[in-house]
């Protein structure tokens, strides 16, 4: 049984409201960032697909979690419904909610937000980059997944899981081929963020890394006039990317501090 030892605020703008919830998983503490939506609305997650939410739920799950996957036969959906279950009923009861997890701690989360007239985006980011730091196309992968079972290669290692996880929200109304667009923007601006900062595949040293083997992204739609594009060459685009890349960069920057 989930049990909640607090709830921190972390920060209230634009109706939403951001606080970071500690509470067990098991015998273990963890914390999750709870972004609550002043109403529901719709988004589009790495896990879940599309649908709409009151609420976006980054867990922390801590080390001794990282494997609990391999010692259970269960697919990766029945694993990520199954561990996120009884916590999502003690954090946000009877709320439908966009969940993403990572290993990165919460206190480590960083936030930037872009604005043009009337028009903002916000993103919350944790980046743990250290472990599993990958350039895709270049490093191989771990294993290969059948009827949605996970079978790592035995020459291979798994690794210990560092995840940048995203997460987007505008004022702009954007329908599905727009939430679908702004995966590549977003994840073009993560890029740059490992660029600017010459994170490395923690593999082969010698490449520069694009991101984790973990990496989630959440995009929350808004409630203001209707965008189609949401490329580098609109003011949308513009601003989610400039966002994007600060709240990354800061959150790397967070997270090798607390490793220090």
């Amino acid at each position: 049984m989930t049990k909640i030892v607090k709830r921190e605020l972390v920060g209230e703008s634009h109706g939403i409201r951001a606080e970071i919830v500690t509470h067990n998983v098991w015998p273990l503490e963890a914390n999750t960032l709870v972004l609550q939506l002043p109403e529901p609305r719709p988004a589009l997650t790495a896990y879940q697909g599309y649908r709409r939410v009151s609420a976006i739920c980054n867990f922390y799950h801590p080390q001794d979690l990282w494997y609990v996957m391999d010692n259970r036969r269960l697919t990766f959906g029945h694993y990520f419904r199954w561990i996120h279950r009884e916590p999502l009923l003690a954090i946000v009861p009877g709320q439908q909610a966009a969940v993403l997890s990572t290993g990165v701690n919460m206190d480590r989360q960083a936030v930037a937000e872009e604005s043009f007239e009337e028009v903002w985006v916000q993103v919350w980011a944790t980046a743990g980059v250290k472990t599993n730091a990958i350039r895709v196309g270049r490093d191989t992968a771990f294993g290969i997944e059948r009827g949605g079972n996970w079978q790592p290669f035995e020459e291979q290692d798994f690794p210990s899981p560092g995840t940048i996880n995203i997460i987007v929200l505008t004022s702009a109304k954007l329908g599905q081929a727009a939430l679908a667009s702004a995966f590549i923007t977003i994840t073009e601006a993560k890029t740059a963020a490992l660029l600017d900062l010459d994170v490395r595949s923690s593999y082969h040293p010698e490449w520069q890394a694009t991101g984790t083997s973990t990496d989630q992204i959440c995009v929350v739609s808004g409630d203001g006039d209707e965008c189609w594009h949401v490329s580098g060459q609109v003011k949308l685009g513009e601003l989610m990317a400039r966002a994007v890349t600060k709240a990354v960069t800061e959150a790397i920057n967070n997270s090798r501090t607390a490793d220090v």
